[in-house]
């Protein structure tokens, strides 16, 4: 009778910006625990992001740039990725910027008469989703029966630059800044619903890193000298790998 087969390690692959390096140097220092799972990460750092593809069914770097890019991120020769080569895909990032959809949307909410219907507020978070190249990358993969997961890019952090004068224009929605968690609360619940609707998990950012309406607290920051104004509360690495990921992997097996 042949010896029972060891169980394999579940894998997972982390796909991303510039935020991948936020990650992979919270791994290093102990704050998520990986390993349990065979992982890979794949992306590019900030433009370069945007010359990823989705080309014959798999994720690939549509110029040379990025495709070394690639494979300087990825670090063990894979070029590609398709929706069939890990048990679980983790969108971390990936341009899918909170800094643009919460002011706005909280600005217009707090306003007089600025009241959305369901419908009005679906249709805005839908067309801020598919606005953004990796999420229709995910939804993708989801839809050809992989286990896929988002978590977007964190909000600004509190006084890291004079957002009175930064280029995003966060100094136009002084509505937002007086924001709570009760009103952020629909905006996460659509997020988190348009996502379902293609059978993508999203992860949001954990209210307590968040303060002033829209900001992330500079407690919870993590700053690299090579991305001086790229943020990533602790707080939510630990919630998004430790009570997160674990879970997410161990709690779902891989689709059919």
């Amino acid at each position: 009778m042949p010896s029972p087969s060891k169980k394999q390690k579940k894998t997972l692959c982390i796909i991303g910006d510039s935020h991948l390096g936020s990650v992979k140097r919270a791994v290093d220092a102990g704050l998520i625990d990986l390993a349990g799972f065979e992982t890979e990460f794949w992306g590019a750092q900030g433009p370069t992001f945007r010359q990823l593809n989705l080309i014959e069914n798999a994720y690939r770097a549509q110029t040379d740039e990025a495709a070394e890019a690639v494979l300087q991120v990825n670090g063990q020769g894979r070029a590609h990725v398709a929706p069939g080569d890990f048990h679980v895909f983790l969108f971390y990032g990936a341009r899918l910027r909170m800094a643009e959809f919460m002011p706005p949307m909280l600005q217009h909410m707090a306003a007089p008469n600025g009241a959305l219907s369901r419908a009005v507020l679906t249709a805005a978070t839908e067309r801020f989703i598919q606005g953004t190249r990796a999420a229709r990358v995910a939804m993708h993969f989801a839809n050809a029966g992989a286990r896929v997961y988002f978590a977007p890019m964190p909000l600004f952090t509190d006084g890291v630059i004079d957002f009175e004068k930064a280029r995003w224009a966060v100094r136009d929605f002084p509505l937002a800044w007086q924001a709570d968690s009760p009103q952020r609360a629909p905006l996460w619940q659509a997020l988190t619903d348009a996502f379902a609707a293609s059978d993508v998990g999203f992860v949001p950012q954990p209210e307590d890193t968040i303060c002033r309406g829209i900001f992330t607290k500079a407690d919870y920051a993590h700053f690299w000298q090579k991305w001086p104004l790229i943020s990533l509360p602790r707080h939510r690495i630990r919630c998004l790998g430790l009570r997160g990921i674990a879970q997410l992997v161990e709690r779902r097996s891989p689709k059919p």
